[in-house]
């Protein structure tokens, strides 16, 4: 039977030829934006001077160079011995100066002679796999000192980076993704884009567990094509295997991200995935990685006797009532605390990402489904019980370790829930202007809180806080400069907060075009699929 001629499929196929060149855009012009914003981290942060740093970048360039190992070093407790060169066998002990001092700046700091020298170094990272330290190390390869360490920061940006940029576009392929998309931009907070830009494996713990999240939700939630399917799982196999190689705790957010998944996954989907020959490939390779890396993990590894740190030796209850007493406390690790933890949060970031972050998370999960309740309610109390469990664990040896930014990925992780249940939850097509002035005067409230904390952060370098400086020190009395000068670094951050308040803006009015994109940018086939 001849079939006559419709106009119908002729919008269809201007969309097919479209999206080709779509989710790359949107995963390119995400990339930039955030690779700039981590990249401003990366150059206005002085040398060594994030959280673990030294550490970190010494394993790195020793990874690099072949030793993915070191024996248990006998001069310095608590560590393991290295063969590095000596800028960052020195890179440490160069930072006493201003380390922990809001009111000294880096100017202080001594310059390191003969620093492309071999020397030894001693590290505190032996409990982590190599895979972060080969993935941010093999720039110094070629370069060392100080441009070997930029270089491996600009490389935890970039990496980031595509991560997130990754997280955006899967969202994307939900059938309403508006308030996913703006949670995600939420939760890409100050502290996530300093930790990204300096070289420490918490950035990568973030980032991967919010795309390995924002992939299986997307995977487990809308019907696409075979082709798509196969890079979705793809995607999943390889963040997930980035994301279990960076902490020990990553696991548990791992299996918390599968399980949210789930909860949230339409049955008649789910079923046409697991029916699939490569999603179990998928899985067993998840799983015997997986299963390799906890038992690294958990291979005995006594610290050197002498091995001290503060609260060490206590009990089990005085651990977790440490860390309980801190629950609160701790969560301004999420939002920025930069530095080696002695910079006090800004309150223009407080403020912001309270009424944005706290506000989406309220009404998300309360008018959210019951499912995506139960999913809530589960990461909400991993995100109050993994501390106090796990510092009451490792107390007596490690005395008190625990800081908010750890469990930064599954509070991510909780606020895009949160804005998947608003989706799920305002299904009504279209908008009112009140909505839409709300949700414009919430990107606008990102992009300054972000514009202010990495200012308040620049300020503590460049002129010290004491009781004397002001924001004008900045321009009339500067003591340090990052390279390439304070000003023009931040005017980079400014521009790309700008212009990711201006993508996220667009994004949201895109997501109101329920069910437009499915996988990574391709239509959504609704319904169920017959192969």
């Amino acid at each position: 039977m001849s079939h006559q001629p419709t106009t119908a499929p002729q919008p269809a196929d201007r969309v097919r030829r479209g999206v080709a060149s779509g989710p790359w855009r949107v995963f390119l012009l995400a990339f930039g934006v955030l690779f700039l914003l981590m990249g401003a981290y990366s150059t206005a942060t002085p040398q060594g001077a994030s959280p673990d740093e030294p550490a970190h970048a010494m394993r790195a360039y020793a990874a690099a160079h072949g030793q993915l190992f070191g024996p248990d070093s006998r001069s310095v407790p608590g560590t393991i011995d290295l063969r590095v060169s000596t800028y960052f066998a020195q890179l440490e002990s160069h930072m006493p100066c201003f380390k922990r001092d809001i009111t000294q700046t880096p100017a202080c700091v001594a310059p390191i002679a003969g620093e492309d020298r071999p020397a030894t170094g001693h590290s505190s990272t032996a409990v982590s796999t190599p895979v972060f330290s080969l993935a941010v190390g093999w720039p110094t390869l070629v370069l060392d000192g100080a441009k070997g360490l930029y270089a491996m920061r600009l490389m935890s940006a970039a990496l980031c980076s595509a991560l997130l940029a990754l997280a955006f576009v899967a969202l994307r392929g939900l059938p309403r993704f508006r308030w996913a998309t703006l949670a995600l931009a939420a939760g890409v907070t100050p502290m996530t884009l300093f930790l990204s830009g300096t070289v420490n494996p918490n950035g990568l713990e973030v980032a991967a567990t919010v795309a390995v999240f924002s992939l299986l939700v997307a995977t487990f939630s809308a019907q696409t094509p075979r082709s798509v399917l196969a890079w979705r799982v793809a995607g999943i196999a390889v963040v997930s295997l980035l994301l279990v190689n960076t902490r020990m705790i990553a696991l548990l957010w791992l299996l918390l991200a599968l399980v949210a998944a789930l909860l949230l996954s339409d049955r008649a989907v789910l079923r046409r995935v697991f029916r699939w020959w490569p999603a179990w490939v998928a899985v067993a390779v998840i799983g015997v990685v997986g299963a390799a890396v906890a038992l690294f993990y958990l291979r005995p590894r006594p610290l050197t006797p002498a091995y001290q740190p503060t609260g060490a030796g206590s009990t089990w209850f005085e651990g977790f009532s440490w860390a309980a007493d801190q629950t609160v406390s701790f969560m301004n690790g999420w939002i920025a605390q930069f530095g080696w933890m002695e910079i006090p949060v800004p309150a223009v970031s407080v403020a912001v990402w309270a009424c944005v972050g706290g506000g989406l998370l309220l009404v998300g999960v309360t008018l959210g489904p019951v499912r995506l309740r139960i999913a809530a309610l589960l990461i909400g109390l991993a995100i109050v019980l993994v501390p106090p469990f796990s510092q009451a664990a490792v107390v007596q040896v490690a005395g008190f370790i625990w800081q908010g930014r750890y469990t930064l990925a599954p509070a991510v992780m909780l606020l895009v829930l949160a804005g998947i249940g608003l989706d799920r939850a305002l299904r009504e097509p279209g908008e009112d202007r009140r909505t839409a002035l709300l949700v414009r005067v919430m990107i606008v409230l990102l992009a300054v809180g972000q514009a202010g904390a990495f200012l308040w952060m620049l300020r503590r370098y460049v002129t010290g806080m004491t009781a004397t400086t002001t924001w004008l020190d900045l321009v009339r009395a500067p003591l340090w400069q990052p390279p390439g000068g304070w000003f023009p670094v931040t005017l980079v951050a400014v521009l790309a907060a700008a212009a990711g308040a201006v993508l996220v803006d667009r994004a949201v009015r895109g997501g109101l075009r329920g069910g437009a994109q499915g996988g990574l940018g391709v239509p959504s086939v609704q319904g169920s699929v017959r192969e």
